[in-house]
C-alpha cells in the first residue's frame, strides 16, 4: 500500500545485518584465537630453546675452574727449599731440603668448579707455577700430568729453571688466574742470577756469598755456605735450558 513502511524489507535487512555482525564477530574471535595460539607456540619454542641452551651450558660450566676455591697444598713439610737447574737435572720435589735434611715438597693442586666439584682431566699445560721471588722457568713449570678423578695434579719431577726465591712462597696459576692459597716452597739454583745459564757470572756470585755466608748462596739449604755449595755450583756449570 502506498505510503506504508516496508516492514518486510526492514526485517530482511535486519536479519542480513545481524548475520554479518555474527559472521564478523566469529571471524574476529577465530583470528584472536589463531593469534594467541601463534603466540603460545612462539613462547613455547623460545622456552624450549632457552632450556636447551641452559642444558648445553651446564657441562661446559662444570669444567670451568674456580681459582678462589682451588687449593695448592704441600702436605710433606713447611718452608722447604728446592734446588733447580735450567736443564732439569736439579732435585725432584721429593728431594727438597730443610735445615740440611731431605724432605718431600711435592705440590698438590686440587682443581674444582664453582660448586666445589673436582674437574677431571684438566690439561696440565693450562696450569703453572709463579713466585714473587727470582725463580725463572725454562718452560711454564707445569705439573706432571692432567688432573685425576679427584681433580688433583702434582709437581714431583724436577723443574727446568733457575734463580732464587728464598723468602717467597709459590702459587699456582690456572688458565691465567692465580690460586689464592700459596705454598711455602722456595727455590735455589746454581743459576743464581736467573738468566737460565750457569756460567762465570754465577761463579762470581757464589764466591761473594761464600765470603759473607750469604744465604742466597746456600744451595743445599743447610744454613751454611761452604764447599758443599761450591760443589753443586760446579756440577751445574754450563747447564742451559733444553
Amino acid at each position: 500500500m502506498a505510503g506504508e513502511w516496508p516492514w518486510g524489507y526492514f526485517a530482511i535487512s535486519k536479519i542480513f545485518v545481524v548475520k554479518h555482525l555474527v559472521r564478523g564477530s566469529l571471524h574476529g574471535l577465530l583470528e584472536t584465537i589463531r593469534y594467541f595460539s601463534l603466540i603460545e607456540v612462539i613462547v613455547t619454542r623460545c622456552a624450549c630453546l632457552v632450556f636447551t641452551l641452559i642444558l648445553a651450558a651446564v657441562p661446559a660450566m662444570a669444567n670451568i675452574p674456580s681459582p678462589e676455591l682451588c687449593v695448592l697444598d704441600m702436605p710433606g713439610t713447611y718452608a722447604a727449599v728446592l734446588f733447580t737447574l735450567p736443564n732439569g737435572s736439579g732435585n725432584a720435589f721429593t728431594d727438597a731440603r730443610l735445615n740440611g735434611d731431605t724432605v718431600d715438597a711435592t705440590l698438590i693442586l686440587t682443581v674444582v668448579n664453582n660448586l666445589g666439584d673436582p674437574i677431571e682431566n684438566y690439561p696440565a699445560e693450562d696450569i703453572w707455577l709463579v713466585t714473587e721471588g727470582g725463580f725463572t722457568s725454562c718452560d711454564m713449570a707445569n705439573p706432571d700430568s692432567n688432573t685425576n678423578a679427584d681433580g688433583q695434579t702434582r709437581w714431583v719431577e724436577p723443574l727446568f729453571g733457575g734463580g732464587n726465591s728464598l723468602g717467597w712462597g709459590v702459587q699456582a696459576v690456572i688458565a691465567g688466574d692465580i690460586v689464592l692459597v700459596a705454598a711455602a716452597l722456595q727455590f735455589v739454583s746454581a743459576d743464581m742470577n736467573g738468566d737460565l745459564e750457569v756460567n762465570l757470572s754465577d761463579i762470581s756470585l757464589i764466591s761473594q756469598g761464600l765470603a759473607v755466608n750469604d744465604i742466597n748462596a746456600d744451595l743445599n739449604a743447610d744454613g751454611i755456605v761452604n764447599l758443599s755449595d761450591i760443589a753443586l755450583m760446579t756440577e751445574g756449570i754450563g747447564q742451559i735450558c733444553p
